[in-house]
């Protein structure tokens, strides 16, 4: 090769050499996700945020007319089962109750009375009667011996008539004794009587207490005061509502599910719910009902509603806060999955880009269950490949370079 030769393409080698160095494709930088096994999800989501409901919803009344006292819980309040909410001025209640225990006390120490007297008599007549048995029985027998000797002349008439007196007056006491004995067994109706009078007095007792019981107001079961409708001071009569309470053990969501998922949907599947109030916990639930109707919104969508209960995480949570709603319609374990973020869906099926050698193999799979975060792999990928995440896959062709930056 000529000197000359060699002065004209030196340029151009240099020229060449300069623009490869220019403009050579850098490789790209990619975070990539390594192929395990473990369990997989799929599920499907609510279209709209649920709001929480109480499936127990009940209005309290007031069961006593009277005035307001005091009002000891409000608006938002949680209460225990029979906790006491509102009280009602109960000065002629307890009068009453007052009244009804000295009557009951009164009953009570007459029937007492009674019956003390009553066994008093009757054990005194009992010994009594006994006594003049006795008398009467040996004074007829003396008689009768009398009779014997005065026929026989044994005796004057003076002692016949004194014996036949003897007897006649025996005769007289058991007679009494037997009278006695009978108007201290007659007391007993008295006494039944006065039983009765205890048992009404007992009745009014109770009676009384209840109506001192209406005075206070009190939770039906554990919940939440959701609506207080009375203020202190205001003047109730019986059947005024006062208060409305959720019973915050049957929470449930009500949600909207997109009708293409209506087929995936089962009563007791299990549900995923994020609280706006809480993203650092979840919550779970079951659906209890799925609507048999078909609704369309203003936006002309078609959309099925479902009632989802509440199991876990019930702590903090309130009628009327939303959340975001996750049917779990499948679940498999020990298979394995990738980010569903990494998967590339073409008109041909699904694809992957994985890093191998410094470059991005374009490689085609079949997937199984998917929700938002993972996809289950059922072909096209080995447990370890490192399957490419970043967002510019949809920008990569077979054989992009690459420089993985980072490994999940």
């Amino acid at each position: 090769m000529t000197k000359k030769a060699i002065l004209i393409i030196l340029p151009v080698f240099i020229i060449l050499a300069g623009f490869y160095f220019l403009f050579r494709v850098k490789p790209v930088d990619v975070t990539v996700f390594r192929v395990k096994k473990g369990e997989v999800e799929s599920t499907v989501t609510a279209t709209t945020t649920g709001t929480v409901q109480a499936r127990a919803l009940s209005k309290i009344s007031s069961q006593y007319t009277g005035r307001i006292k005091r009002i000891l819980k409000r608006d938002g309040e949680r209460v225990k089962k029979g906790e006491t909410l509102l009280e009602i001025e109960n000065n002629d209640a307890n009068a009453q109750l007052r009244l009804a225990e000295a009557n009951l006390r009164g009953t009570k120490t007459e029937l007492s009375q009674l019956l003390l007297s009553r066994d008093m008599v009757v054990s005194q007549a009992s010994s009594t009667l006994n006594q003049t048995r006795a008398k009467l029985d040996n004074a007829a027998a003396n008689l009768d011996r009398a009779n014997s000797l005065y026929t026989k002349g044994m005796i004057s008439k003076q002692e016949m008539d004194s014996a036949k007196s003897t007897f006649d007056v025996a005769q007289a006491d058991y007679e009494s004794a037997r009278a006695n004995e009978l108007q201290g067994k007659m007391k007993d109706e008295e006494i039944k009587t006065a039983r009765a009078r205890v048992e009404q007095m007992e009745s009014n007792l109770q009676l009384a207490g209840v109506q001192l019981g209406r005075t206070y107001i009190t939770a039906p079961y554990s919940g939440i005061i959701t609506e207080l409708f009375v203020e202190e001071g205001e003047l109730l009569s019986i059947g005024t509502p006062v208060l409305e309470m959720a019973d915050e053990s049957t929470m449930e969501v009500d949600a909207v599910i997109d009708e293409v998922d209506v087929g995936k949907l089962r009563i007791g599947q299990d549900v995923k719910l994020t609280f706006d109030a809480f993203k650092e916990k979840q919550s779970l639930g079951k659906i209890l009902e799925i609507s048999p109707y078909i609704t369309t919104t203003k936006e002309q969508n078609r959309t099925v509603n479902i009632k989802v209960g509440i199991t876990t995480g019930q702590d903090g949570i309130l009628v009327g806060m939303s959340t975001d709603v996750e049917v779990i319609t499948g679940r498999a374990k020990d298979v394995l999955y990738l980010p569903t973020n990494a998967i590339i869906e073409k008109a041909d099926g699904q694809f992957v880009f994985i890093a191998e050698k410094g470059v991005a193999k374009e490689k085609k799979i079949k997937t199984g269950l998917s929700n938002w975060d993972t996809s289950e792999v059922i072909e096209g990928l080995r447990e370890g490949d490192e399957v490419i995440t970043s967002l510019e896959i949809k920008k990569f062709t077979d054989g992009t370079k690459i420089k993985v930056a980072d490994k999940d």
